[in-house]
């Protein structure tokens, strides 16, 4: 790419980070360090953990598979209610203050839930502690965060956010499981609580409002100019444009990421609820089938670090599409084979969900600006956590009526070559000026 022309602003020499040796370390990486961290290990055990859980808890507490997932079925409903609140109150206050309130009420809550012993008790701790506080901490806090100091890297550093997730979950998914299996799922719920709060809620410390708010500019850019997102020309920052909350909603590309995002997250949910569950009908032993999710995830790091990588190269819905055609493949294919490693290499496709995520989000900061992020994708929470209020549940329906998972996987399938097809529709250049309506 040619040198950009330098351009005269006031007060430009005073923020602007000179290239060459001995400039300092744009606070962005430290920003992404820290929300690597917090997905990584919080964000993971909450999210993907619930997956070691499941088994356990329907057995201590006698529920059936449908039973089991409603906490977090309903915990969904409940993010669908609060994503638009949690989005307005990150871009108003910034993400630092939300970030330690949440973990902190997320750690009370595990350490609370570690003392449930009737189903009522699991499910009111569940949703009035645990999911209110998870609402504010993890993926959405801080993909508001990088979305606002990234924009030319904002795919690969959403991607390393992702990725720091799955890797999280590699190694915590199978340690999870062997603590729950040797001390009880009640013991890790308490070991769980007080990591959240003496370990995941400071990291909130590191986290800035903007890289305005300290003198910088999105990616540690020259204050007079920014690349443009589709990476050949270049727009001045001054230029830059955000899209307000009514104008998005009012634009085609807002519903398109609606529908989109709703099919990808209705059978990403719903499979990852129930996957040990679908690993055991599958023939796999508990413990078995926690160290292939560990291990899937791991292997999903490369992918969503490439997939983030070339996303801001080419066009960000080619490669997304490309990543669910994998997924959906997967649940096709996990129907006809037997064996652990048959098994394990049918799921190694699905993790083009696990990449696709990471490049979900940061469409909507391609199309929408850094401005009202939180704002916008939280307006998206209520329709896609009301996808997830009914797939995990219905998925334990089906399987507690037929004993199978086979339909599951096969509308699962279809469902994501649904969500990649909503993708390709969306224009090739991400760009505000030529998505408004």
């Amino acid at each position: 790419m040619p040198d950009i022309p330098e351009r005269t602003q006031p007060g430009a020499g005073r923020t602007r980070q000179i290239p060459g040796r001995g400039r300092p370390i744009f606070y962005g990486w430290w920003i992404l360090a820290a929300s690597a961290l917090t997905n990584g290990l919080g964000g993971s055990i909450h999210w993907q953990g619930f997956t070691v859980f499941f088994l356990p808890i329907a057995h201590s507490l006698g529920l059936s598979h449908a039973a089991t997932a409603l906490p977090f079925a309903l915990s969904r409903a409940e993010g669908g209610i609060m994503g638009p609140i949690t989005g307005w109150l990150i871009d108003r206050f910034g993400v630092r203050p939300l970030m330690i309130i949440g973990t902190i009420i997320v750690g009370v809550g595990y350490i609370a839930l570690s003392r449930t012993s009737t189903y009522l008790a699991f499910l009111l701790v569940y949703l009035l502690v645990i999911s209110v506080g998870a609402s504010t901490s993890f993926m959405q806090a801080t993909t508001a965060a990088l979305n606002m100091w990234f924009v030319r890297r904002r795919g690969i550093a959403l991607a390393v956010n992702s990725a720091a997730f799955r890797l999280g979950s590699a190694g915590l998914v199978p340690l999870l499981s062997i603590v729950i299996l040797n001390y009880g799922w009640e013991r890790a719920s308490m070991w769980i609580g007080l990591l959240m709060i003496a370990f995941i809620a400071p990291l909130a410390l590191v986290f800035r409002k903007s890289p305005e708010s300290v003198g910088l500019r999105p990616d540690g850019d020259p204050p007079a100019w920014t690349r443009s997102l589709d990476a050949r020309t270049t727009v001045s920052s001054e230029e830059e444009q955000d899209w307000g909350v009514r104008e998005a909603v009012r634009s085609r590309a807002f519903w398109v990421l609606a529908a989109g995002t709703v099919l990808r997250m209705s059978v990403h949910g719903a499979i990852f609820v129930h996957l040990i569950a679908i690993l055991v009908w599958k023939g796999e032993e508990q413990q078995t089938a926690a160290n292939l999710i560990g291990l899937l995830a791991l292997t999903a790091v490369p992918l969503i670090l490439f997939a983030g990588w070339l996303s801001d190269r080419t066009s960000r819905q080619v490669v997304l599409a490309m990543m669910y055609v994998s997924s959906a493949l997967s649940l096709f294919l996990l129907n006809l084979v037997q064996g652990t490693w048959p098994v394990f290499g049918a799921l190694l496709l699905f993790a083009g969900t696990e990449a696709g995520s990471a490049l979900n989000w940061a469409l909507v900061g391609d199309m929408f600006g850094r401005r009202r992020f939180a704002t916008i994708r939280g307006l998206l929470a209520p329709m896609y956590n009301a996808a997830l209020l009914v797939t995990p549940v219905l998925t334990g329906w089906v399987f507690d009526r037929t004993g199978s998972y086979e339909l599951v996987l096969i509308v699962g399938g279809a469902l994501m070559l649904g969500a990649a097809a909503v993708f390709l529709t969306l224009k090739h250049t991400p760009t505000v000026s030529n998505l408004r309506p």
